[in-house]
Order: C-alpha cells, then structure tokens, then sequence
C-alpha cells in the first residue's frame, strides 16, 4: 500500500495541495517561526503531514510524512507533527474532510488565551462561510487529552479555537482550511474592535436561520459534485 501510494497522482497532487494551503497560511503570519502544522487526507486510510519542527513558509515535499490513520509513519524523512492527533480525529470522524491546520493567528490565538469565545460576530459572511466557531477546553498540546476534548466539537464546527494554544480548521481542501483560518482572525479583529466600539449586531434568530440555510445548502452542494472542490 505504501509504494502505491507513495508514486500514485492522489499523493502528489495532496503534496501540492498541502505545500500551497501551508504557505498560504504562513504568509499571513499565523505560523511563525515553526509553529503549526498541516494535512491532507490522501485516502480511506491514508493522510499526508508536515513533518515536527517543518518551515511552513518554504514547505517542500521532503518536509512531508505519509501517515496511516492510527498515526503510523508509512514514509518520509522526518517524524510527523508531534500534534498529529487532532489530524487523524478529524478525519476518522468527518469523512468529508479533506484538510486540517492548526495554525496561531494573532488575534484569534489572544482571544483563545484570554478564554474569550467567538460567538458574538454575526456577519451574514461569517455565518455562511465560516459557522460558529468552537472554543475547546485547554489540554495540553499533542495529547491524547486534547483530541477528547476536540472530539466533542468536531460533529457540529468547521473552526476551533484551542485554548490558551491557537485555532484549527478543518476543510475539504487545503485551501478551504487555510481560508477558513483567514476568516477565524478576521472575526477576532472585527470582535476586538467592536469591543471598542459598542454593543454587537444581533441578527434575528429567524435571519440567522436564513443564513445558516444558505450554509446547509453550500455543504449539499460541495458533497454532490466533489471534484469541483480539488485544485
């Protein structure tokens, strides 16, 4: 399974799909230095990651490890994100997921420390694109403990906030996690600055119904025509 794998299209096509989500999100700044990290599902059984201690703003394919489900290196230079934990989680239970980032963007990363949930903004935006936004109880980092506590989320969010740690995406693309991510500190810089500003919008639950309604459907649509959501 592993040289299968390992010379067929699907994987290099989920490197190239990795490497750009990656640089994506590092170029924002939400990796610094060697933090974060970052996969792909390649199949059933099968994820691509980067490696403990990889440069997200210059990835190349020797920075990535093949993985099996259970978080067994298959291939690969390094050894696997020390966080590969909430990766695998997330796929075991979401088979429609086809990315993970777990990245530190500033001001949603001081919104987690400070245990300040987002749940206030509700821009018709971030509703549709992004839904609410889980905030998970601390543990710590790579643990076992930590994906039980992500676990209680996964079903129902596609953005988290970690406690007193960071944030982590999920998404049917490397693109879409990296785009969400966006979205999870443009809300924090939007809630900071309401802060300063007054009391939020509050959207009426009906409007909010609406709204979530457009979501549903966007979900629908991306699980009928799956290769519209490949690079």
């Amino acid at each position: 399974m592993s040289l299968r794998a390992a010379t067929s299209p699907s994987l290099e096509r989920c490197k190239r799909e990795l490497i750009e989500g990656a640089r994506y999100s590092a170029g924002l700044g939400y990796h610094a230095a060697l933090a974060g990290n970052v996969s792909v599902r390649v199949s059933e059984h099968l994820l691509i990651c980067t490696r403990h201690g990889a440069d997200k703003g210059s990835l190349t394919p020797d920075d990535l490890v093949l993985c099996d489900l259970s978080g067994r290196k298959i291939e690969g230079k390094g050894e696997p994100t020390s966080e590969i934990n909430m990766h695998r989680l997330a796929y075991a239970m979401r088979p429609e997921v086809e990315s993970v980032i777990h990245a530190h963007p500033p001001t949603a990363t001081a919104f987690a420390v400070a245990s300040v949930p987002l749940d206030q903004l509700q821009l018709p935006e971030m509703l549709v694109l992004l839904g609410a936004v889980a905030l998970v109880p601390y543990a710590t980092p790579g643990s076992d403990a930590l994906a039980r506590q992500l676990e209680r989320f996964l079903p129902d969010h596609d953005a988290f906030l970690l406690e007193n740690h960071g944030a982590l995406t999920v998404g049917r693309s490397a693109r879409q996690a990296a785009l969400r991510m966006e979205l999870i500190e443009q809300n924090a810089r939007i809630s900071l600055t309401i802060r300063h500003l007054g009391k939020p919008f509050a959207l009426a639950l009906e409007e909010r119904e609406v709204l979530m309604g457009f979501r549903q459907r966007m979900a629908m649509w991306a699980c009928e025509n799956p290769d519209e959501q490949k690079p």
